[in-house]
């Protein structure tokens, strides 16, 4: 006989470990900064190609939905970078173990919330 068990398939009522969420973000903001790059690229297309260019990207940069977005992708790009400095490490062998991994994930964070903090001052 076959016993049937209980399957949570509910996402948001599972409790996960900060470190898979650490790793979770450092995902996100990988395909969040790749699906970016093409538009990024388009902008500094039009920004090099004229003085007229230059000035459209520099009016649109100016607008607070951009603004936001441009701030977004840099954070993102920053915690990435972290992260993945992060497990580089861990690949070759430093901070393996579950407290130094909860430690390092902890300050890849506080290192983000700080870069966001600097990047928003320059930006706006």
């Amino acid at each position: 006989m076959i016993k049937q068990q209980f399957r949570n398939l509910n996402l948001f009522t599972i409790r996960y470990p900060f470190t898979a969420i650490i790793s979770l973000l450092h995902r996100l903001s990988g395909i969040f900064v790749f699906l970016l790059i093409p538009f990024l690229l388009w902008m500094l297309d039009i920004a090099t190609g004229s003085t007229g260019g230059f000035e459209r990207v520099k009016t649109l940069l100016t607008n607070l939905p951009a603004k936001l977005i441009l701030w977004l992708f840099l954070v993102a790009l920053f915690y990435h970078l972290i992260a993945g400095i992060r497990h580089l490490l861990m690949d070759i062998g430093i901070g393996e173990s579950l407290r130094s991994a909860r430690i390092s994930g902890g300050i890849s964070l506080i290192i983000t919330v700080l870069m966001a903090i600097l990047l928003g001052s320059w930006l706006w």
